[in-house]
């Protein structure tokens, strides 16, 4: 491990594959079942848990919300020997007919100016490892799940840059709806703040990544899944990811 910079996540055995999910309280609700646990971090936002899943070593680990937070956790787990990285989380849809608790697993994502600009310029692709992708996608057609692909919009703020206007009494700023048409005329399906990192980070240490988004709201209805089952399809669906990538 570089000596460099302070590191947040100690070094330990993160296996086959490595999952990520933003929410540290959905690394114990992921990994519940898996033998052997340990625990190898839990500082600030990051808590990692290092167990065996049917017999193959595996790790999930928490980044936080939101771009920094994520690029700090995906470079040290490259440090730490990470084989390759999927995201577990959840998402916004975008598109009428993809409804809360239905599964999307970007190829790759759109994101917002700059993000990411002191690693590569705006136009660098943001994409997804094929392989994988093809294989989280029919695992989660097997596991009997609602199923979509397509490109996603990773952005930096969840207010503005995702078009929603915040409660707040007295103020002149309003949201620009118009930008998250411009999106949806392009075939933006979802959006969500962390893909996009881990595509390019990816790319960029050629290590294989992807994701499987459960989606939490639609935008057209705003209907919300709820938690309780929200939780339930979390884990269900990382359960797929795994015996997918790893049986």
């Amino acid at each position: 491990m570089s000596s460099e910079h302070l590191t947040h996540l100690q070094k330990g055995d993160l296996g086959e594959v490595t999952l990520i999910v933003g929410d540290p309280g959905r690394v114990d609700l992921i990994s519940k079942d898996w033998e052997s646990k340990r625990k190898i971090e839990d500082s600030r936002e990051f808590v990692l848990v290092a167990g065996k899943f049917k017999s193959h070593q595996v790790s999930i680990c928490s980044t936080g919300m939101g771009v920094g937070s994520t690029e700090i956790c995906i470079i040290e787990l490259i440090e730490n020997g990470a084989k390759q990285i999927i995201r577990c989380g959840g998402c916004g849809s975008w598109r009428d007919d993809i409804h809360p608790g239905d599964i999307i697993i970007n190829r790759a994502m759109a994101r917002t100016a700059g993000l990411m600009g002191d690693y590569v310029p705006d136009n660098y692709p943001a994409v997804a490892d094929p392989l994988l992708v093809n294989k989280i996608y029919q695992g989660a057609l097997k596991s009997g799940f609602r199923v979509y692909t397509g490109i996603g919009l990773t952005t930096e703020t969840y207010f503005f840059g995702q078009y929603r206007q915040p409660n707040i009494a007295g103020s002149q700023l309003k949201a620009d709806k118009t930008k998250m048409q411009f999106w949806q005329e392009r075939n933006i399906i979802n959006a969500e703040m962390e893909s996009a990192v881990l595509f390019l980070l990816g790319s960029l240490y050629n290590i294989p990544v992807a994701n499987c988004l459960v989606v939490h709201l639609s935008r057209a209805t705003y209907q919300w899944e709820e938690p309780e089952d929200y939780n339930r399809i979390h884990q269900k669906s990382a359960e797929s990811v795994l015996n997918s990538v790893l049986i």
